[in-house]
């Protein structure tokens, strides 16, 4: 895939925390990162624009904002492109 998300595209969102669940701890502290919380596979479709280089990402967890950046990086990547027609 050549990346640069665009609305309808299908997109998925590394797994980096750094605060895996710890078995140890007394009280089975967790990772409170959004996608963690949320029992989500990370797993979402663009729904549309958001402000500064950023777009609304619709989750099994809720919307999120995604940006280029973490695009550029590596974090997200575009795993299915939309079919949609923009011209129309």
């Amino acid at each position: 895939m050549d990346g640069k998300m665009k609305v309808g595209d299908l997109v998925q969102v590394a797994n980096n925390c750094t605060q895996p669940g710890d078995q140890w701890h007394p009280m089975g502290a967790k990772c409170a990162c959004f996608f963690c919380a949320g029992n989500s596979n990370r797993i979402g479709v663009v729904i549309g624009p958001a402000p500064k280089n950023s777009w609304a990402v619709m989750f099994d967890c809720g919307e999120a904002i995604v940006d280029d950046f973490e695009e550029a990086r590596g974090e997200v990547k575009v795993i299915s492109k939309s079919r949609r027609d923009d011209n129309v």
